[in-house]
Order: C-alpha cells, then structure tokens, then sequence
C-alpha cells in the first residue's frame, strides 16, 4: 500500500478535498491501494474543514465532514511515501521541515505532467510499482527533463465566494483523477498535464 500524504496551508480546504477525492479514487480504481492522511503547514489541530469545501465535496459525491486538521511534521513526511502539496511554497516548507522528503515531494500541478511522461504499466499496481513511478518521477525532475506547469499551485478559496470553492474542488478532482491514472500507470492526456 503506497502511503500519501497531502499538504495544504491550513488543512481545512483544499487537502482535505483533495483526501476525499485520492481516497474514492484508490477505493474504486486501485484496489485499495494508497493509505492517504492530510496535513497544513500553518494548521491548527483539530479544526473542521470549512463549510464550503464540505458542501462542495459533497456535490461531487464526497463526504469530508468529519475531517479534523493536522499540522504538518516531519513524521508525517517520513511516514509517507509521497508527498503532494497544493503549492510550491508548501513543497518547499515540507523539505525545510523534512530534508529527506524533499524527493518525494511534488505540487499536484508538477506530478501530473510528470506521470504523463512515464510508459505505461499492464495490470493492477502493486506497491513497489508505485514506488518505482514515484523514484521515476523525482529522477527526472532532477535531470530536468520533466515538463514544468507554468503555475503549480492549486489556488486557495479560504475567505472567496463558492465558486471559488467550486472552482478549486474542480480543479483538485481533475488533477487527483490524473494522478490516479498516472500512478497506475495509465495514459494521462496532454490537456490533464
């Protein structure tokens, strides 16, 4: 089972989406096989997530109304075997925080092209399949050979009208859907990258 965590700012909008979309996704899709947790840079413990993201994960099918905030900490990075933020800055203060994450940390903007240039895989992923794509991922970020996104970060819709919100939960499923596909994988289109 692939552990992945994900970052946000203060773990009450977009990561906690972003938990609820990665983990239907697994459910359906791959068997089961990523354990996600969430967490914020900035969190405070134990808040709800905002009102509108639950609203507008539940248009969509998901349930995170019972989602509690956790602060991000190095323990967290090392327990995951991926770790995904919403933006660059939250990238960058995961691998301040946790230098020996830092190769396994990516924005959802920056994995997703990346998985797109992987080749694909036949049959169900299993652990050290997902593992290989991730290791894969980070080499070629390193050699620069991954396609850069021109913006890698997930906008933030704290304080902003629903459509907002509306907008990010959007955005957030369609690129967790291509990283689905990406790590299993699968072909991710050029218009997803």
């Amino acid at each position: 089972m692939l552990r992945v965590l994900l970052v946000c700012t203060g773990n009450i909008c977009r990561s906690p989406m972003a938990l609820g979309f990665l983990e239907e996704r697994s459910r359906r899709l791959l068997g089961g096989a990523l354990q996600v947790r969430s967490a914020g840079t900035w969190a405070r413990p134990g808040s709800g997530a905002t009102e509108e993201a639950v609203a507008v994960a539940a248009e969509r099918g998901i349930d995170i109304a019972a989602h509690l905030s956790t602060p991000f900490a190095p323990e967290l990075a090392e327990w995951a075997d991926v770790v995904i933020t919403m933006t660059a800055e939250q990238r960058d203060e995961v691998a301040d925080g946790a230098p020996s994450a830092a190769t396994k940390t990516f924005t959802l903007k920056e994995l997703v092209p990346i998985l797109g240039e992987l080749p694909p895989e036949e049959g169900q992923p299993s652990r050290e399949s997902l593992l290989a794509r991730i290791a894969e991922a980070d080499r070629l970020r390193r050699e620069g050979a991954a396609p850069q996104p021109a913006d890698e970060d997930v906008a933030d819709p704290l304080g902003l009208s629903m459509e907002a919100y509306r907008a990010a939960a959007w955005e957030i499923e369609e690129l967790i859907d291509a990283t689905v596909r990406g790590l299993a994988g699968q072909p991710v289109s050029a218009e997803e990258a």
